[in-house]
């Protein structure tokens, strides 16, 4: 057969749009190739090019068990199988008959090429010879273009690697569905070959609708596929948030609408809320991470699950640490060992303006409140019982953190000038901040690190036990330790407190999801070796022998009485919870076997940890490590 070539031919036509480019290859062989025996006629045809690929078909050669590569290169080179291969052009590899009898697809091109294609060809035995070959140019990505689909009013979510509209519903509690789309200018949709004349189309829950949008004038044609996802339960209620508008930064708060549904599984039965919400993002490192967490703020205080009601709750993603549990573990071991105050939190499938977005954690932020930390609140409105003793929540943080709206004052010790770090109190804000209270809480503290590290420091009467409650500062100290927390060294996110008459406290505890070997740096990724020791306050603590003797009675009391049992405990019961709604968030973000921001190797690489249970099994392992290595330090 001679070679030729049938030009491309681009047409729309009414009811059926194809486009369409014939290409008979050259350099057939016809004779026998070894075991082949290739037909006559064979020809290639490149077909219904697409923005991001074309279809195939040609004449398969007779008998079984052939295998065939596909090649598509645009650097204009004539490649032989393995130049392909080693150049990563092979775009399918196959047996014969095995996806769509003759007939295959090709996608994921670059718009705007014209690629060289080679199909090869190979029996049991023998290398591969090329078969077939032919042209085909892709058009340009915006010739044709859906600009936006919105599935029961709301936005479904674009992904561009495979050109495909996803609105996640909330595992299925809507029955009827439809969509609505927006098309570049001189465009039409088609469905099925037919052009679509309705504005709103239904589409059923878990469908995949393959479309076509078609330019009339350049005739370029893009496939796209709208579809349903959810359908399903995990076991986890579901957190479903819509809002006015995206939310763009920390501070801006945007309005919106919450709805929490019940799972049908593992029902907690209480604190459904439903109603209006306001909303901003949160976190400091892991805010620029895909996977973002938030703040937000009910009109009235409301009870949500089995947690008090207040008015200010948190969502928490946990993108880098792909235990999901970090943070849950650490608050409920600070609950075990019964500190004042450790923030509740509750795992939830979240669903945001349409889209899945994740297994999150819904909870509690520190704040002086019942069921919270429960002491009495300053007040200016009644001033005459204004007392200055209390109640104060601070926060150490760091200057690369600064929020402008945040009242500081600093030690000597923690400075913005010299370390970078300043005092902020969180509690009571600035409409209840008298200038008596504020001057009264920076001296308290001031005089507190005075007495810490002054000559006497270790006096009952006139050293630190007098501004400082140890009991408090040891468990604070025991589980950050523990954990080994990157965050725990009065840099950022450390919490203390000052009840009302009341000397100053550690806590709440704070901020673990860089803990239990999560992060790659300042020696945290290594089970042995103390860290959170060397902070600022605590490394004068430990100077004191009694204070250093509270903290071993404190830790051999936990370890003999079964606290760590129930801990371990605890991971496994949480891990077997989660298993479903993890399955779903790592398809939604598939980091597993994958580095994220800090993950650390030190017990088993990052890229060897591939499931769910691997994680689980890192972080169990990593905590006995741990765990081990203290009990070693302190008892020897």
């Amino acid at each position: 057969m001679k070679k030729k070539m049938i030009v491309m031919l681009l047409a729309v036509m009414t009811t059926v749009v194809l486009i369409y480019s014939c290409i008979s290859g050259g350099d057939i062989y016809s004779s026998v190739m070894g075991e082949f025996v290739l037909p006559e006629n064979a020809a290639l045809s490149v077909f219904d090019i697409r923005v991001r690929g074309f279809t195939l078909e040609w004449t398969e050669a007779e008998g079984r068990g052939y295998q065939y590569a596909v090649a598509a290169s645009h650097n204009g080179n004539v490649e032989e199988y393995g130049e392909a291969v080693e150049n990563g052009n092979i775009v399918l590899e196959f047996t014969a008959g095995e996806i769509l009898g003759g007939r295959y697809k090709v996608t994921r091109l670059i718009p705007g090429k014209e690629y060289d294609i080679r199909v090869y060809i190979r029996g049991r035995g023998m290398e591969a010879r090329e078969y077939l070959r032919g042209k085909a140019t892709i058009p340009y990505i915006d010739d044709a273009e859906i600009y936006s689909v919105r599935v029961n009013g709301y936005e479904a979510v674009f992904d561009r690697t495979d050109d495909s509209f996803t609105y996640e519903s909330p595992f299925g509690i809507e029955d009827e569905y439809s969509f609505r789309y927006t098309l570049m200018r001189g465009c039409v949709l088609y469905i099925g070959g037919e052009k679509a004349e309705a504005e709103e189309i239904p589409l059923k829950a878990s469908e995949r609708l393959e479309v076509t949008v078609v330019h009339e004038r350049t005739g370029a044609a893009r496939d796209y596929t709208i579809a349903i996802g959810g359908g399903g339960n995990n076991g986890l209620p579901i957190v479903v948030i819509n809002t006015e508008r995206s939310i763009r930064d920390k501070i801006q708060n945007v309005p919106g609408r919450m709805q929490i549904i019940d799972s049908v599984y593992n029902p907690m039965g209480i604190g459904m809320y439903e109603g209006e919400i306001e909303i901003r993002g949160r976190g400091n490192s892991s805010w620029g991470m895909p996977k973002k967490g938030y703040n937000f703020s009910t009109p009235e205080k409301v009870q949500i699950f089995d947690m008090a009601p207040s008015r200010d709750w948190m969502m928490i993603a946990n993108f880098s640490d792909k235990s999901l549990m970090r943070n849950y573990t650490a608050y409920e071991f600070s609950r075990d060992l019964g500190m004042a105050f450790a923030p509740k939190m509750r795992f939830v499938d979240f669903i945001l303006n349409g889209e899945y977005v994740g297994t999150y954690t819904i909870g509690e932020r520190v704040k002086v409140d019942k069921g919270r930390l429960d002491f009495p609140k300053i007040n200016i409105d009644t001033a005459d019982d204004y007392d200055l003793t209390g109640t104060y929540v601070l926060e150490v943080n760091s200057t690369d953190k600064w929020n402008p709206n945040e009242i500081i004052f600093e030690t000597s010790r923690i400075t913005v000038a010299r370390h970078h770090h300043f005092w902020a109190i969180q509690q009571p804000g600035a409409a209840n901040l008298s200038s008596e209270a504020y001057e009264y809480i920076k001296n308290y503290v001031n005089t507190a690190e005075d007495a810490l590290f002054g000559e006497n420091f270790r006096n009952p009467e006139t050293g630190y036990r007098a501004y400082l409650d140890t009991a408090s500062f040891v468990d604070w100290y025991l589980i950050n330790e523990l954990y080994k927390n990157v965050d725990a060294t009065f840099h950022t996110s450390t919490f203390l407190y000052k009840p009302r008459g009341g000397k100053l406290h550690m806590g709440p505890v704070w901020d673990f999801d860089l803990g239990a070997g999560n992060a790659d740096y300042a020696g945290c990724d290594n089970p042995e070796g103390w860290y959170v020791r060397g902070s600022a306050w605590i490394s004068r603590l430990f100077e004191d022998r009694a204070f250093a003797q509270e903290f071993k009675d404190r830790w051999n009391y936990i370890k003999n009485n079964g606290y760590f049992d129930v801990f371990f405990q605890r991971i496994d019961d949480t891990a077997a919870m989660l298993e479903k709604s993890a399955q779903t968030n790592f398809q939604k973000w598939p980091i597993l076997g994958v580095y994220v921001w800090p993950n650390a190797s030190y017990v088993q690489p990052v890229w060897e940890r591939i499931t769910y249970q691997h994680e689980i099994d890192y972080l169990k392992q990593w905590l006995t490590l741990r765990i081990e290595w203290i009990d070693n330090e302190i008892n020897k």
